[in-house]
């Protein structure tokens, strides 16, 4: 049952739900199950195979579908997650405090203060509530993507930055892992012979920055090295785990294919070279539909006296695969905060109450559109 916003958000935030942590993320699906039962939602756990359940909840009847997204999992593991903690000066520190479970309090709390405004003949509700965005959607994307088909908009509760950001428009993410095999050796003794998998996938990564291009806004990341066995042993293997980014989808193609023929190249003989392209977000920029949402958001924004402004982010977000579907899609419902996925992630209380105002009266506005 829901009790007080914040009650609900130190619930949530205590119950750790690490990506990889299966049972964990089951637990947290449950216990928002329950919550929107409370609301009068029906609602279903779509079981997952490496991860947790996908949450789906329904209300109304009406032809139209209006949308509703946010993400249970986080990037702590069990291990080192960081409970609720109220620091007395307006903030909270806690492992997904507002990314997202802070935003799918406000989502909760909005639809509470917004189902009695709604004509649930003439609109529908759907709400999926994911296991796995963190690590790019890879179970959950179909359920998304399906649910946007049958909707005509969907509103997302990602965290709207420490200044009350919003986004129509998220980076494409695709990930490549770069594994090198080589012919180990002593370092002292057989280095003539041998051969580094590390020096050539430092020589792989080297080269695949120059990736990097500004002015279309693409960017190449290597963010996890690993390799060797000892320091005097040539290295025998080493592999890096690395992403780009991108506005336009149409861009994703080109991006692998250069990445193909960079890794083609032999950077150290008798060192081989594979690649595997792993998890990938869509892109998704501004678009028509999209600004519909986003000038109704400025509107309301602006009867409630709060600063709102348009963003393009870097950061990757299920609302690009709702945009697959052709439909409006707007984000930054969620909570103001800062740090999010470090240990000191921290979440400004001040913006609870104003999101769950600004978010009832998107749902309500939304609707009306519909």
């Amino acid at each position: 049952m829901l009790t007080t916003p914040m009650e609900s958000l130190k619930k949530y935030v205590d119950q750790p739900s690490g990506s990889h942590d299966q049972a964990d993320v089951a637990k947290a699906a449950e216990l928002f199950a329950e919550d929107f039962q409370s609301l009068g939602f029906e609602t279903a756990l779509i079981p997952g195979k490496d991860y947790g359940p996908v949450l789906k909840a329904f209300i109304g009847t009406g032809e139209k579908q209006l949308m509703l997204m946010g993400h249970m999992d986080t990037v702590f593991p069990r291990a080192v997650y960081v409970p609720f903690t109220d620091l007395g000066n307006g903030k909270a520190l806690g492992s997904g405090s507002i990314d997202m479970k802070g935003g799918d309090v406000v989502m909760l709390y909005a639809l509470q203060k917004a189902l009695p405004k709604l004509d649930l003949s003439r609109v529908r509700f759907c709400v999926v509530l994911n296991p796995d965005e963190e690590v790019g959607s890879p179970e959950s994307h179909d359920v998304i993507f399906e649910t946007a088909k049958a909707s005509f908009a969907a509103l997302s509760f990602e965290p709207c930055s420490m200044d009350y950001r919003l986004t129509c428009a998220r980076k494409g993410v695709t990930s490549v892992r770069i594994a090198c095999t080589g012919i180990p050796g002593h370092a002292g003794a057989q280095y003539k012979i041998c051969a580094s998998a590390i020096q050539a996938l430092c020589a792989h990564i080297t080269a695949l920055y120059t990736l990097r291009d500004d002015t279309r806004d693409i960017s190449f990341n290597a963010g996890l090295i690993s390799g060797g066995t000892a320091e005097n042993v040539v290295a025998p293997e080493a592999v890096a785990d690395c992403e780009f980014r991108y506005f336009d989808q149409k861009y994703k193609p080109e991006l692998m294919e250069k990445i193909k023929e960079i890794c083609a190249v032999e950077r150290v003989p008798g060192v081989k070279t594979t690649l595997t392209f792993g998890a990938s977000h869509p892109a998704i920029d501004l678009n028509e539909k999209s600004q519909k949402l986003l000038d109704l958001a400025m509107e309301v924004s602006r009867a409630q006296g709060v600063t709102r402004y348009h963003e393009k982010t870097g950061g990757a977000g299920d609302i690009a695969i709702a945009g697959l579907a052709g439909i409006g899609v707007l984000d930054g419902l969620g909570l103001a905060g800062e740090k999010m996925h470090t240990v000191d992630e921290c979440v400004y209380l001040d913006s609870l109450p104003r999101q769950i105002d600004f978010a009832a009266e998107m749902i309500v506005r939304t609707a009306q559109l519909a």
